[in-house]
């Protein structure tokens, strides 16, 4: 199934730190060659401040050679440069391990630094090394290390810069590699909402050319934070929801059909497993997501099938996605049988779905079985089976089981089920349809009249720009 695996894929939208996990499954399986991977590891390593587990890969993928130099080399070079940034940031490190420090700070960040400006004659240069260290112990490999000193300096220094923006991105990868995964979905949002925050700042530029610039970076942050996102929402509690919540959103969703559709193999993944528990967040004026509101099922489904068909001309074969496709747009059982199959052997080779592929498969015959009897009045429960990739007495014991799930009406007899579908009521039908055009009508009117209060420009105010 190696025509499946999507690692060169992510590896591009990766800390080179993120990828060593997903190289490290990729031994465990039998898809590439063993050498290869070890290549590539060791590869990966050398951008990367490890030079012992550098050395280690080197030795495991070239043996009977000579030590490279530059390795060493390096390593001497980290060795001192540790001792130089950990002289640098000792005085402040005193700082910060005072209780009464802790105990004083508030939530304006530049009051915080005026007063240990004068209590401790800390300079923001000082506070900086705070960042520098941080920054170097995580390209060492010490990442519970990192992510203490990081916070810490988001903490200390008024900063909101590029330097703030790359220690919320310290700090994330820094949770997601110590497997701190609360601290890490906290991570997630506060980089989710700068990264939007930038683009409600951006979007009132003046100049088209910078506006565009800044559309086209925002847009790749958005990139690598979906990409990001994959290791804390296959890891946390609630992450499957999250991610449903993230993916779906406008500006999340428009950045996977512009530059990464291949994600929508973990999106069909979470909605499946999720889809009785989904909620669906949204952008608000401003650039900033306020609350969530319940997102109907269906109206998911709908939403993603969409997608899918949009984006059906460049999307490459995929199980997942083309088992959805095959089942909710085409309608197609049989096709549907041959995808799932091989999702369920993709799966479990997953670097992110290995965990969650029993589940995926068992939301997925029940999405199968519902789809298959919404459509159907009497279904043979042998046939049912089959599309199922069960056994027949597999597939008896799960169409009971789907039964009392769903309390659907229903009734058996001699292995074919009997679904008694209620007829829908005309004048409901009619009811719902018109009070869907009166909501549309309102929000029309509302925005005509939001576009006829806006001043009007006039052709001197025009040759004058």
């Amino acid at each position: 199934m190696a025509e499946y695996d999507l690692t060169q894929t992510l590896v591009a939208h990766l800390d080179p730190h993120l990828v060593l996990p997903l190289l490290s499954h990729l031994r465990t399986l039998d898809l590439f060659d063993a050498k290869d991977v070890v290549k590539a590891q060791y590869e990966v390593s050398k951008k990367t401040n490890m030079t012992d587990y550098a050395l280690q890969l080197y030795k495991e993928a070239y043996p009977g050679e000579a030590e490279p130099k530059e390795i060493t080399e390096r390593a001497r070079e980290m060795e001192a440069k540790n001792e130089k940034l950990s002289k640098e940031a000792e005085h402040v490190l005193k700082v910060i391990e005072d209780p009464v420090v802790a105990g004083s700070l508030k939530q304006d960040k530049a009051q915080n630094f005026e007063w240990l400006k004068q209590q401790y004659q800390l300079t923001e240069e000082q506070i900086h090394v705070l960042y520098e260290y941080g920054r170097f112990r995580f390209a060492c490999g010490k990442y519970s290390e990192a992510s203490s000193y990081l916070y810490h300096y988001s903490v200390l220094s008024p900063d909101t810069g590029k330097v703030y923006e790359s220690v919320l991105w310290g700090k994330l990868a820094s949770n997601t590699l110590t497997g701190e995964w609360e601290r890490a979905l906290d991570d997630l949002r506060v980089l989710r909402d700068h990264i939007d925050g930038q683009r409600a700042s951006t979007s009132s530029s003046s100049a088209c050319d910078e506006q565009q610039l800044s559309h086209e970076h925002i847009l790749q942050k958005r990139v690598w934070l979906l990409h990001w996102s994959l290791f804390v929402f296959f890891n946390h509690p609630s992450g499957r929801v999250k991610l449903v919540e993230m993916f779906l959103s406008q500006s999340y969703l428009n950045a996977i059909q512009m530059s990464c559709w291949w994600l929508l193999r973990y999106l069909v993944v979470a909605l499946i497993v999720t889809r009785r528990q989904c909620t669906r967040g949204y952008v608000v004026e401003g650039g900033s997501y306020s609350h969530t509101s319940k997102l109907q099922t269906h109206a998911a489904l709908q939403e993603l099938s969409k997608v899918i068909q949009m984006e059906a001309y460049r999307l490459r074969p995929d199980p997942f996605v083309d088992f959805f496709r095959q089942l909710y747009v085409e309608l197609d059982f049989d096709r549907a049988q041959e995808e799932l199959a091989k999702a369920q052997r993709v799966a479990h080779g997953d670097f992110f779905l290995h965990d969650t592929a029993d589940t995926f498969m068992e939301q997925a015959r029940l999405l199968v079985s519902e789809v298959y009897c919404r459509i159907h009045q009497k279904v043979d429960i042998g046939d049912l089976s089959k599309r199922l990739v069960l056994s027949k007495e597999e597939g008896e014991q799960w169409v009971a089981k789907l039964l009392n799930e769903t309390k659907m009406n229903a009734t058996i007899e001699d292995g074919v089920l009997n679904i008694n579908q209620p007829r829908p009521v005309v004048y409901q039908s009619v009811i719902d349809k018109a009070s869907s055009l009166t909501g549309h009508t309102t929000s029309l009117m509302q925005a005509i009249e939001r576009l006829t209060q806006q001043p009007v420009e006039t052709e001197e105010a025009a040759e004058a720009k």
